[in-house]
C-alpha cells in the first residue's frame, strides 16, 4: 500500500488567487487571496515543508509559482 502524499493544489477561481492544503486523509482546507503578492506570502509560509507536499499549480499561475519556488527569496 503506497504513503498518501500531502498536496498544494494552487490555482485562481473567480479573481481570487486559492492554495489548498490537501492533507494525507484527503481532507482539504482553502486559503483565499486578492494580490499575487498574498499568494506570495501564502506560500512562503509553506517553505520550511514544500518539500512534504506534492504541488500542483493551474497553468496561468505555472510561471508565477515556480519562480517563485526556485527564488532565493523562497530557498531562504
Amino acid at each position: 500500500m503506497s504513503e498518501a502524499m500531502k498536496k498544494l493544489s494552487i490555482y485562481k477561481d473567480n479573481d481570487q488567487f486559492v492554495i489548498e492544503r490537501i492533507n494525507e486523509f484527503n481532507h482539504a482546507t482553502k486559503r483565499f487571496f486578492i494580490t499575487k503578492d498574498g499568494l506570495k506570502e501564502g506560500l512562503q509560509a509553506y517553505q520550511p515543508v514544500i518539500d512534504q507536499y506534492e504541488v500542483e499549480v493551474s497553468e496561468d499561475l505555472w510561471a508565477f509559482v515556480i519562480n517563485l519556488l526556485n527564488s532565493s527569496e523562497f530557498q531562504g
